[in-house]
């Protein structure tokens, strides 16, 4: 019994030394995903237990560890005996921070600034005493969704059917699409009947439009760490009147046909000017020609006569009168056939 209570008073006498003598006032592990940019409080207050009561002052490490970093253990902040120390190497030096001025009171939290992709990893607080009590945050840091780009594709006519488009080019993925349409332009409200999800996320189609698809329609792009947005106002345009793109484009396509009749007609009006001016000098140079000649041409004199324009069926010659050597050819023109006939003599 002696040995019994001996060994009953020594433990008794050790169980102060095998109370934790520090403890943190956090529920364990914690997991927060948080958009590029923005900043963030990593928590880790604590307590001292009343048995802890040796000179030895409080130490306070804040480790980061990514799988893209392996080897030695990356103490980027640190606080020993009143002195605030910064690591090296983890890019994080100008933007964490203690949120006390003084750690030892307590609160051994920290404040990153600017998050980027790359701080993407395990943050573990050590607070050092007689003992040493851990806490673990893994932080995900990722993009916000891009700012999308809304558009219609289809005629925006009463009783057809039109496409709405949404599509963000930038952000983490998974994204998820959703249309909504406005009420007076203030919040969200239901999809009017007639709308279905199209083939890709950020498409919505319309069938059989009507007055009550008219209004303003929003986008909204969201992925686990924000949300972007973008709107179109879809007016609708009735059937009996046609399109202001289609009205443009008639008038355009009637004025390039008035001016090539306008050229078309221009054009034959001078030609038959020419003709009537060549018929005139064709006739006149034949009766210079016989004039001079007296009937015996002694020499050469070529006349052009001869013309496919032939409104009244008007038959035109060409005939030459060679130095005694009379050769006769001639063209005459009836329905657009040409025969050759005798050439008359002179």
């Amino acid at each position: 019994m002696a040995g019994h209570g001996a060994s009953l008073l020594l433990l008794l006498g050790l169980m102060p030394a095998l109370l934790l003598a520090v403890r943190i006032n956090s529920k364990g592990r914690e997991v927060l995903y948080l958009a590029k940019g923005d900043s963030v409080k990593l928590g880790c207050p604590y307590v001292l237990e009343p048995e802890d009561n040796g000179p030895q002052g409080v130490g306070i490490e804040w480790i980061q560890i990514t799988p893209e970093r392996p080897g030695p253990e990356n103490v980027f902040l640190s606080y020993h005996d009143h002195h605030v120390n910064y690591g090296s190497g983890s890019g994080l030096q100008d933007r964490v921070a203690f949120v006390q001025n003084d750690p030892s009171q307590y609160d051994a939290s920290i404040r990153l600034a600017d998050l980027q992709v790359s701080d993407t990893g395990t943050y573990q607080c050590r607070v050092k005493k007689n003992t040493v009590a851990v806490h673990e945050v893994i932080v995900t840091v990722q993009e916000k969704p891009a700012t999308p780009q809304c558009w219609t594709e289809g005629e925006v006519i009463e009783g057809s059917s039109i496409l709405l488009r949404c599509y963000s080019r930038g952000g983490t993925s998974p994204l998820a699409y959703q249309w909504a349409k406005l009420a007076d332009g203030y919040g969200g409200g239901r999809l009017p009947s007639g709308t279905i999800q199209g083939r890709a996320p950020g498409d919505l189609l319309i069938r059989s439009l009507s007055e009550v698809h008219a209004g303003i329609y929003q986008c909204r792009v969201t992925n686990r760490v924000g949300y972007s947005v973008c709107q179109l106002n879809l007016s609708l345009v009735p059937s009996c009147a046609p399109a202001a793109g289609g009205r443009q484009a008639g008038i355009i396509v009637g004025s390039i046909l008035g001016s090539l009749l306008l050229l078309s007609l221009l054009g034959l009006l001078i030609w038959a000017l020419i003709c009537r001016y060549r018929r005139k000098e064709c006739q006149r140079a034949c009766s210079d020609c016989r004039s001079s000649t007296g009937g015996t041409m002694t020499r050469t004199c070529n006349v052009c006569a001869h013309h496919s324009y032939s409104p009244h069926g008007i038959s035109y010659m060409q005939c030459q009168h060679g130095d005694g050597d009379e050769r006769a050819a001639a063209l005459m023109c009836n329905e657009g056939i040409r025969h050759q006939v005798a050439c008359p003599a002179l």
